[in-house]
């Protein structure tokens, strides 16, 4: 009759008396925490070294002799012997030119040559005649110093025509162009029957040694560069990295990109040609980093970081922001200090918190 009329209390107190049944009982025993397993892992302090500033650029190979071949005189274009991307040695014929009014001028030349022999025997027979006339008496030394100097004329004129047919006739050979080096031919600029003419550009040349790196250095690192600094470069048709020498520095910056030209210097090889695409490393310095070894790194949710010990050998997961790496060590901007303790070589069983061990190391 009580617990109808007040359900409410009754309930209270036979909850009551379950607590203090349980109370007056013996304590529940909870289940022990599983004890983690301490894994034995290599450990590495963390080192500061001496880093090398390097600074990058990129670049082009030129030949550092670039020939522009063109004709002495005005001639029409007969052959040319060469196209683009031919390799020529020194000597080599070119370009052969119409040699028909070469050939027309040197028998003018040469008919000029043979009248003055003429004219000159003429005086030399004369002044001969003349002075046997003054021997005897017959004529004045005056009529004879006339004579003389009609031969000495003659004889100057005779000079004068072999010099100009020497001169026309050496005209001949610049029908036939020449290599004036070996390398490579890299343009033509004229076609067969076209008219050479003086200055103009026929073809143009590479030398095919001599090759060297042009690059543009900004303004802020161009005075920390000097002639005769080791460059390393790298071209990219190549495996390997070649050093080269820094040789000239164009002190006058770019006004549209504000860099400097520097060219550099490499040693022969079969396999450069002028045109190539390469990437400089030049070194301004040096200063102290964080380094790690790069199998010390671990992928967590996406982030790469080291477990990093604590005093007590428990690992926590800690992520870093990396710089510039090798095949031996990694830069650490941040996430790291020297001194601190990383697991060298962690695997997939760490975990954040885990107890961890030097391998070998007794377990106490």
């Amino acid at each position: 009759m009580i617990a109808k009329k007040y359900p409410a209390i009754f309930l209270v107190q036979i909850t009551l008396s379950i607590l203090l049944v349980a109370c007056n009982g013996e304590p529940e025993q909870l289940p022990a925490e599983p004890q983690r397993e301490v894994l034995a892992f290599a450990q590495s302090v963390v080192q500061q070294q001496t880093l090398a500033v390097n600074y990058a650029t990129t670049g082009t190979i030129v030949s550092d002799q670039r020939i522009d071949v063109a004709s002495r005189s005005s001639a029409y274009i007969e052959k040319i012997l060469v196209r683009e991307g031919d390799t020529v040695v020194k000597g080599q014929a070119l370009i052969q030119l119409d040699s028909v009014d070469v050939d027309a001028a040197i028998q003018r030349v040469q008919a000029s040559v043979n009248k003055a022999s003429l004219a000159l025997n003429d005086a030399q027979t004369d002044l001969q005649r003349f002075d046997e006339l003054f021997k005897r008496g017959s004529v004045s030394e005056n009529k004879l110093r006339k004579v003389r100097l009609q031969r000495d004329v003659a004889q100057d004129s005779l000079h004068e025509a072999r010099a100009v047919l020497q001169s026309t006739r050496s005209q001949r050979q610049y029908t036939q162009i020449s290599s004036p080096i070996a390398g490579v031919v890299v343009a033509r600029h004229k076609r067969e029957g076209d008219l050479a003419a003086p200055a103009m550009p026929l073809l143009t040349l590479e030398s095919s040694s001599g090759l060297l790196f042009e690059t543009y250095v900004s303004e802020g690192n161009i005075h920390q560069i000097e002639q005769g600094d080791k460059v390393n470069v790298k071209v990219d048709a190549l495996a390997a990295s070649l050093v080269g020498t820094v040789v000239r520095i164009v002190p006058s910056g770019d006004p549209v990109t504000r860099k400097a030209r520097v060219k550099i210097s490499l040693p022969e090889h079969e396999r450069i040609l002028p045109g190539m695409f390469g990437r400089t490393s030049f070194k301004l310095g040096s200063r102290l980093a964080v380094v790690i070894a790069p199998q010390s790194l671990v992928t967590r949710a996406g982030l790469e970081g080291v477990f990093v010990l604590d005093e007590a050998n428990r690992i926590h997961f800690r992520w870093l922001r990396l710089g510039k790496e090798n095949a031996d060590e990694i830069e650490v901007l941040v996430g790291l200090s020297m001194g601190e303790r990383i697991v060298l070589q962690p695997d997939e069983r760490l975990n954040d918190g885990d107890l961890t061990q030097q391998p070998g190391a007794v377990n106490e």
